[in-house]
Order: structure tokens, then sequence, then C-alpha cells
């Protein structure tokens, strides 16, 4: 077995096992050319790992729309409870406003820490 397949270390090809090289210059030449290998290795990973995210972003972002009240005809009766239900528009209205509230309060809160900072140290 040769000492390169021993390491763990690049293909397995005797010329890059610099453990056993005594010149430094070509023991660097081959530390670099493993470095480099290893690093458009990674690079190309990241670049198929980045492209599957996207497209899986992408498909699923059209996959699921919160539903607007403004969509709702007016005089529309969803089915439901014989008689009668909730009003869908009212739980979709009271929903976006909810979230807008909470939106804005994140964003206040956000901003009041440094804010409250700045007071205490000035």
């Amino acid at each position: 077995m040769s000492g390169s397949q021993q390491s763990g270390e690049g293909s397995g090809s005797q010329g890059e096992d610099w453990r056993n090289i005594a010149d430094q210059t070509e023991r660097r030449k081959i530390q670099n050319r493993l470095a480099q290998r290893k690093y458009r290795e990674k690079e190309k990973r990241k670049r198929e790992d980045d492209a599957r995210i996207a497209e899986n972003q992408q498909a699923a972002g059209s996959a699921y729309a919160a539903p607007n009240a403004r969509d709702l005809a007016p005089n529309a009766n969803p089915a439901g409870l014989p008689w009668g239900s909730v009003s869908i528009k009212h739980v979709l209205e009271a929903g976006k406003a909810k979230e807008q509230r909470e939106q804005q309060a994140s964003r206040e809160g956000s901003a009041a820490p440094s804010s409250a900072r700045r007071t205490t140290q000035g």
C-alpha cells in the first residue's frame, strides 16, 4: 500500500504524498495542488447546493399564497354549517390586520433597544 493511500489525502496517486518529500518547493507545490483541488470541489458543491435551494424556493414560492379578503365575492356564501358559520372575509381581514400589527411591533421592537442604548450612554 502506498503512503498516499494510507494518509487518506488526494486521489491516491503516489505523486501527491508530500510528507516524504524533502524539497520544500516541491512539497509546497503538491500541498497547493491538493488545497486547490479541495477548494474547487467545495465551491462546486456550494454552487450545486445554491442552485438546488434556489430551485426549491422558486417551486415553493408559488405553492401557497394566503387568500385576500378582497378576492372573495361580496355576496359569497361559502359552504359551512347549515345554520351559518364564521364569516371567512372577517377571518381573513382579522388575520391580515394581526400580521401587520405584529410586523410593525417587531420593527419598533428591534429599533427600541438601539435608541434606549443611546439615551443611557448620552
